[in-house]
């Protein structure tokens, strides 16, 4: 579900260049995709759907992109800064009222600000006891940034990439020594700044 009419019809054409059948796109408000209404005979065919319908989402959510590759200057103001944060806490909500007890929620975004990342998993887990993290698989990325009120142990459960920890490991630049790196390093050598976290809900 993408609530921009024109992602959804990229995937849309994607799905059907690759002639998949298991792919159901939907240009539809995210934060309204959860229904109490069992009057519609058509539940669960499309949104909004029942509370407790999927077993994995994936919330990719919308950010301020401050991951992306450098600018010369932010055209984003402050205000809309500032604007992502309640819609990725509306969005889940939606997320967690939608996954089935033992279901996964995975959490990610293509920004760097703590607010968005730690600050949201740590809100998270206070708002939604039923959510636990977990370790993921493979974990290449660095760990969480401090600040936000998660444990250690919980920092180490998250995924930074943030290619400013980056070492210069350029073929036409590097002194050879980049051979032997550790894999966290290689990994944010050529990327730009994500963030993922990953969730199990408890019954």
């Amino acid at each position: 579900m993408d609530k921009i009419a024109n992602k959804v019809e990229k995937i849309k054409q994607n799905v059907a260049v690759l002639m998949l059948d298991s792919v159901q796109a939907y240009c539809y408000n995210s934060t309204k995709a959860v229904t109490h209404d069992t009057s519609d005979s058509g539940q669960g065919t499309a949104p909004p759907f029942p509370p407790e319908s999927f077993d994995r989402v994936l919330l990719d959510a919308p950010c301020s992109g401050m991951g992306q590759r450098p600018n010369m200057a932010c055209a984003l103001s402050l205000r809309e800064l500032t604007s992502y944060p309640p819609l990725q806490r509306k969005l889940f909500s939606a997320a967690v009222s939608l996954l089935k007890p033992g279901g996964t929620l995975v959490y990610s975004t293509c920004t760097i600000t703590l607010s968005e990342n730690e600050e949201q998993v740590a809100w998270a887990l206070k708002t939604f006891p039923c959510l636990q993290l977990q370790a993921q698989e493979p974990h290449i990325g660095g760990e969480g940034m401090a600040g936000a009120g998660l444990s250690p142990d919980q920092l180490q459960l998250l995924q930074r990439f943030d290619p400013s920890l980056a070492a210069l490991c350029d073929s036409d630049i590097n002194d050879g020594t980049c051979e032997d790196k550790e894999p966290t390093l290689l990994a944010n050598t050529d990327t730009i700044g994500f963030f993922i976290a990953k969730f199990i809900k408890n019954s």
